[in-house]
């Protein structure tokens, strides 16, 4: 298995962003507000999209001082040029297949010149990843969601800046908790989780390490950098 090093995505992005004071950013797919609550406290002026109306509600109370919209992708209500970056984290792959490529473009629509386009994308490989496929095995839509970023690299107007891979580590007390993380992202896998409870077990206590007492596991991540030119 190919070594990545340990990251933080939120200190990877405060970096690409600095400074955030007053800064303009939108999180597409923001889901519970967490990004958004963080760059905030930076001092950046946040913008969440999502098209989930219940992880929008739960937003308003995590990001009270951000903007919140709910729509899709691939339609964003803004003007040209509104931001001066539009993340994507672990959300372009939840997007429809055929949509991928309408939302890259979308998200550089918005930015102004000289902003950038951020996108950080879960691979279909590492142990989270492993023990969590027995619930909903994902390979298809990341690389999906690879493949439209490399479409968008292609046909402009997005330039690469930057590129990494590195893994995000995650420590469970339990199996149980494990299930819950999973489930709580989409709550449609709660009656898989409880089908596959048993694979999911025997998975989980085979590829975790054991961190005093605890369980952990990593998923690689793979972040580009995207900038519209001057």
């Amino acid at each position: 298995m190919l070594a990545r090093p340990v990251n933080d995505t939120l200190r990877i992005l405060r970096t690409l962003l600095a400074p955030l004071e007053e800064r303009r950013i939108v999180d597409i797919g923001c889901g519970r507000g967490d990004l958004l609550n963080a760059l905030a406290e930076r001092g950046a002026k946040v913008t969440g999209i999502d098209p989930d109306a219940t992880a929008l509600s739960v937003a308003r109370r995590t990001a009270p001082g951000a903007i919140l919209r709910q729509a899709s992708a691939e339609r964003l209500p803004f003007v040209d040029a509104a931001m001066h970056a539009a993340l994507f984290v672990n959300s372009l792959h939840h997007v429809p297949i055929p949509d991928m490529s309408r939302a890259l473009g979308e998200a550089a629509r918005i930015v102004a010149p000289g902003g950038s386009v951020i996108v950080v994308e879960p691979l279909p490989e590492g142990t989270f990843f492993e023990s969590m496929r027995p619930i909903e095995d994902e390979t298809a839509i990341r690389l999906a969601a690879q493949e439209a970023i490399a479409a968008a690299l292609r046909s402009g107007p997005l330039l690469l800046a930057e590129f990494q891979e590195y893994d995000r580590v995650e420590i469970y007390p339990s199996v149980s908790d494990f299930i819950d993380r999973v489930v709580a992202v989409d709550p449609a896998r709660k009656e898989r989780a409880l089908h596959e409870r048993e694979k999911v077990m025997r998975r989980f206590h085979t590829l975790a390490e054991r961190v005093e007492g605890d369980y952990l596991l990593r998923q690689p991540l793979r972040l580009h950098h995207l900038k519209r030119p001057e």
